[in-house]
């Protein structure tokens, strides 16, 4: 194998190579040198072929010698387009151009070699400012080709038709690239090149960011559904999506051996499949404690409920885990600084980053319940935030209370209802924005009466800044009957309430299946063959609700599988060149957007649709499917007279 050169190495024997006696020969010394530099250069040694390029750079053409160029020709590769790409990187423009005057051969090596030859060829091709070359090889022939360029690529490319004021090829590359690659190019257009007749989608490409696009869509999954395998015989599993949806948090216990368990988190990368450890501990005994997951983007916090009292374990960025002292406390939802939780006289906030847990007392919580404060059951307590505003409701044995994170109470409302949703009736609430707060409630609750629930409440409450509080909406029975998902989608609802909106059956409460319409396949067969099914219930749904997380809670493999209907398939959408669009993809590309949550994705969504309608807008599409007509559209009969 040949001694791959360093650069010094090279540069030394170009040096020696170069010395020439007085009637132009090499002296011994010099022919060694360049026989070892022509014989790397045929080998690829990249700093070989730097140093006779550099060589040759700087001399006028009648001082490089004919001779050498023979050397260099006859050390080449065979094959054409191996020449085209090897006098290139040795500098031999020249000769390049006689063999491959259309670049028809440089582009067809720049496609078969090596990300580190690519790289290379595009440097040379650059300092030669061949803009046709660059483009001829990058692109070739077919603007379809941009679809298999990677993002260094098409970077180096789009700099190169700015730098040498290609506006035409840049606008034409930016119009036919996926739409975050797209953003890029176009904000590489100076404002006066953007006036073309594509100014609309140019100006709106121009107008987003690249980064926020490409992590956008990085997130979002490639599958409408993820399985994700907990093992055999684990318990008290729960999972918490991260604010941004890119990241799921499962926690469980995991059996080791006997009387062993196995005190587990873990993290599931969204957009990749990914998962990864982030913290584990073997516990002796079996324990009865369950818990509850909060997935905060850098850290996540587990709630591990000991009966009355409960105990938080925050997992830290750097993965230092902390461990706060056993007290009675509620769930824990975000704030806006972190996350929030309730003790019976104060609100206990864990900061992002601080280790130290803070507290902000609210005398009227110690003043509930004869001075007892809030029982923190779930039976009959809720905690719901809206983190942007810094807000905090809580509900409490009929009562409803909301305040600020100072702990400046805003509203209270008591006795909302005697009789049976009065109790423990497992509640759930939500913000719907700063002055607007849905409740759900179950009659009767299975839980504390052995009974099954007899029925369901919602209500809806709005909450002036100034001004009585007062219900302006309330339903008995299914949400769905009142609501459909439709007038939900959209915003950013809390966990517990948003499970609520899929499971329609009163009689089986909070751990009921989701409704049928929603997932068709929710029940799995106990035993192959049997017709014993398994109902799939929701234990996380993902900020603005196109993402759920379900469970077959009384399968020992307690299996966890996320679904997600729409967004792998804008994801297929957002990461498609424009160039590879068709009119039908207009239409699908809006019908997808209205079934989506995500303000994120929706924006994008919109950008694509607006380059896409710029594209096809005047196209007629053939098919047999019905298509909604456009102001500008012509009806045609059957008897296709209009």
């Amino acid at each position: 194998m040949t001694k791959t050169l360093t650069t010094d190495d090279a540069v030394r024997l170009a040096r020696r190579a170069a010395r020439r006696r007085a009637d132009g020969s090499r002296g011994p010394r010099a022919r060694r040198a360049w026989r070892r530099l022509v014989r790397a250069c045929a080998d690829g040694d990249a700093a070989a072929q730097d140093a006779v390029r550099d060589m040759t750079s700087g001399l006028p053409k009648t001082d490089v010698h004919e001779t050498d160029v023979l050397d260099l020709l006859a050390a080449g590769p065979d094959e054409p387009a191996g020449q085209a790409a090897y006098l290139t990187l040795i500098g031999q423009s020249a000769q390049r151009r006689a063999l491959d005057p259309d670049g028809a051969l440089l582009a067809l090596a720049y496609r078969a070699a090596t990300h580190e030859v690519r790289e290379r060829l595009r440097t040379v091709m650059a300092a030669e400012g061949d803009g046709d070359a660059v483009r001829i090889a990058v692109i070739g022939d077919s603007r379809d080709r941009v679809a298999e360029l990677s993002p260094a690529e098409l970077d180096y490319l789009g700099h190169r038709f700015a730098e040498h004021r290609r506006w035409d090829e840049l606008r034409r590359l930016a119009l036919d690239l996926p739409v975050a690659e797209a953003v890029a190019m176009a904000r590489l257009l100076p404002e006066r090149e953007l006036t073309t007749d594509s100014a609309a989608a140019l100006a709106a490409l121009a107008g987003r960011s690249p980064g926020d696009l490409r992590a956008t869509v990085g997130r979002l999954p490639r599958d409408t559904l993820i399985e994700y395998a907990t093992g055999d015989d684990c318990s008290d599993i729960d999972a918490s999506f991260s604010p941004d949806s890119s990241e799921l948090a499962v926690t469980y216990m995991a059996d080791r051996r006997m009387n062993v368990e196995e005190e587990r988190v873990e993290t599931l990368r969204i957009g990749t499949g990914e998962s990864s450890r982030r913290f584990g501990k073997n516990v002796l005994g079996i324990s009865d404690d369950h818990f509850t997951v909060l997935h905060l983007g850098e850290e996540i916090l587990v709630r591990r409920d000991k009966g009355k009292r409960g105990q938080i374990y925050r997992v830290m960025a750097d993965g230092q885990v902390i461990r706060y002292p056993p007290s009675r406390i509620s769930c824990v939802r975000r704030s806006s600084r972190g996350a929030v939780l309730a003790q019976p006289d104060v609100l206990v906030f864990a900061d992002r980053g601080v280790k130290r847990l803070r507290f902000q007392r609210v005398p009227r919580l110690q003043e509930k319940n004869a001075g007892r404060g809030p029982g923190l059951n779930h039976l009959h307590f809720a905690l719901t935030t809206l983190p942007a505003a810094g807000l905090i409701a809580l509900y409490d044995h009929g009562e409803l209370l909301l305040l600020t994170e100072e702990g400046e109470v805003l509203h209270e409302i008591d006795l909302i209802d005697a009789g049976e949703y009065a109790g423990r009736c497992d509640p759930a609430l939500s913000f719907l924005s700063a002055d607007s707060l849905v409740l759900h409630r179950y009659a009767n609750s299975f839980l504390a009466s052995g009974a099954e629930p007899s029925g369901q409440r919602t209500e809806i409450w709005e909450l002036p800044v100034k001004g009585a509080p007062r219900r302006t909406a309330q339903h008995e029975g299914a949400i769905r009957e009142r609501w459909p998902l439709e007038e939900w989608r959209g915003r950013c609802l809390d966990d517990a309430f948003a499970a609520r909106i899929l499971i329609s059956d009163a009689a089986a409460g909070r751990f009921g299946g989701i409704d049928e319409d929603i997932l068709p396949w929710r029940y799995a067969p106990s035993v192959p063959g049997s017709r014993l099914g398994l109902l799939r219930g929701p234990i996380a749904v993902a900020p603005w609700g196109d993402m759920f997380v379900t469970m077959n809670r009384m399968s020992p493999e307690r299996d966890l599988r996320l679904h997600s209907p729409r967004l792998p398939y804008a994801r297929a959408a957002l990461e498609r060149p424009l160039v590879r669009g068709t009119p039908r993809d207009l239409r699908d590309v809006r019908e997808l957007r209205a079934g989506i949550g995500d303000p994120a994705v929706r924006d994008a969504l919109d950008l694509l649709a607006t380059c896409l309608s710029e594209r096809f807008g005047g196209d007629i599409e053939l098919g047999t499917d019905p298509v909604a007509a456009g102001p500008h559209d012509i009806a045609l009969g059957e008897d296709r007279t209009g």
